[in-house]
């Protein structure tokens, strides 16, 4: 039954709109088939498609919300409770192919030298005990891991206190030293004939739970609209697509129990 409270005046009901996004979200079937599976216009399944995830994406963000300091604490999992207590969250970047654009200034911007192709780059951040708290908008694949933690707007809901774990490629000290806020990453070789007993020992502690904002970022991957090239077309919907599908990883089972850690 269409509901009479949404602005989207669409003939198909809307829990048959809803289901269109989620087929595209997951399996990001061609417009053309999924318009020939719901009895439609291509172009009208693309309209659908379109305006019901920027709804979606609006109403789906309360999902993904920076959890408070208390909240955090009473939800650690034992790992980090033995040896990082003042973790707040943990964070990584992952990064979606798009379409060669035929634009030379957008081609530089979007290419990628980590995975020589063209990407849109964006900043997952997790709490200890697995919920996707924060997701940035869409970047280019040129920037730097720096660059988007201090543009997404991360650095925002850090307190005094609070410690933020991640890879070594986040050389993002000075970025959180102002803001009282210690960063826990692994120990770097560069420069070194070998690693310190104790730099080895902290390495592998911190690779132990960083690996869960790993697993956040595979689950994002399951939706195959993020693990498929994207076309250049449908570049500037990335943001959309990734807030859709953060708060459904959400709503999955919990990411991390104690199990894992034992």
């Amino acid at each position: 039954m269409q509901n009479m409270d949404d602005p989207l005046k669409f003939t198909m009901p809307v829990s048959d709109q809803v289901f269109l996004v989620l087929m595209k979200l997951r399996l990001n079937l061609l417009f053309g088939d999924i318009a020939n599976r719901f009895g439609i216009s291509e172009s009208h399944a693309c309209t659908i498609f379109n305006q019901r995830l920027s709804f979606m994406a609006l109403k789906l963000k309360n999902l993904i919300v920076w959890l408070p300091r208390e909240t955090i604490r009473a939800t650690l999992p034992k790992s980090f409770r033995e040896n990082y207590p003042k973790t707040t969250v943990i964070i990584d970047c992952a990064e979606t192919f798009i379409q060669r654009a035929k634009n030379l200034k957008t081609r530089g911007e979007t290419y990628s030298h980590y995975k020589s192709h063209n990407t849109g780059k964006y900043l997952v951040g997790i709490a200890p005990h697995g919920q996707i708290m924060f997701i940035s908008k869409g970047f280019g694949g040129r920037s730097s891991d720096k660059a988007i933690v201090e543009e997404s707007g991360i650095l925002n809901y850090l307190l005094p206190g609070d410690e933020i774990m991640a890879d070594r490629g986040f050389t993002i000290g000075d970025l959180l030293f102002p803001l009282k806020v210690k960063l826990n990453i692994p120990a770097f070789t560069k420069g070194k004939d070998q690693l310190s007993e104790e730099d080895v020992t902290e390495t592998r502690r911190i690779a132990t739970v960083r690996i869960h904002v790993e697993r956040a970022i595979r689950r994002l991957k399951v939706f195959r609209i993020l693990s498929q090239v994207v076309p250049v077309t449908s570049a500037k919907k990335l943001s959309d697509y990734l807030i859709v599908c953060a708060a459904l990883v959400n709503l999955r089972s919990d990411l991390i129990k104690d199990d894992d850690d034992e």
